[in-house]
């Protein structure tokens, strides 16, 4: 018996309750299909995780299908940036109910407005060929996140490692969910999250240092 199967049954003979069922599967495109099982106890809804993907030339979508709670359902679009035009962007459905099936949601535009930080930045499979570049965020990725994930892909090395900017939601992902990132076809190892690095007070200082030299060549000017 597999153990969320044999804790929902548990907790259904303690509280005399039942486990919600809903549909498990991950796979490219827009949509996938797969068995329905029991969540464990602390989830209460239904998902589906439809994401755009970036990798440099390619532009393709991502589904995942599988129990969630709440709180992650109303976080919000998930974007994250790695850097050398890869990056994800994902939106979550959810509902509640034995079976139910989100309606699945439009995924938001790029927002490509520099922000004012940065974060180190790489994809690489293996991990050890991980070469950090620092990279600019955009929009509402303010956090700096850095994850490794187990592939499901034949052919590949089995664990890639992915750092860059992120959104405050994709790091929410990573504390409510255990398996499955968004719009990643393999299962989450490892995640964490710090906030980004600020440019502007690195900005100031020469601008605020500028004033003082031009009042003081102003001033020898006028003595001359």
């Amino acid at each position: 018996m597999k153990a969320p199967l044999a804790a929902c049954l548990l907790t259904a003979l303690l509280a005399m309750g039942a486990c919600l069922l809903c549909e498990f599967c991950a796979g490219p495109g827009a949509d996938c299909r797969g068995d329905r099982q029991s969540c464990s106890p602390e989830f209460d809804s239904c998902s589906v995780a439809l994401t755009d993907r970036t990798w440099e030339r390619e532009k393709n979508q991502a589904t995942v299908k599988a129990c969630l709670t709440s709180r992650t359902c109303k976080a919000g679009p998930v974007s994250v940036s790695f850097g050398k035009a890869k990056a994800i962007r994902t939106i979550v459905a959810c509902c509640q109910g034995d079976g139910c099936s989100p309606e699945v949601a439009k995924v938001p535009p790029a927002n490509t407005t520099l922000n004012g930080r940065r974060c180190p930045g790489c994809y690489a499979h293996p991990p050890e060929q991980c070469r950090e570049e620092t990279i600019d965020c955009v929009g509402p990725e303010t956090q700096c996140i850095d994850i490794t994930v187990t592939t499901r892909a034949g052919g590949t090395p089995p664990k890639a490692v992915m750092k860059g900017c992120a959104t405050e939601t994709a790091c929410t992902r990573i504390k409510d969910v255990t398996g499955a990132f968004p719009g990643i076809l393999g299962e989450l190892t490892n995640g964490k999250c710090t906030p980004a690095a600020s440019t502007v007070s690195a900005a100031v200082r020469p601008a605020g240092l500028l004033l003082p030299a031009l009042s003081g060549l102003l001033l020898l000017t006028l003595l001359s």
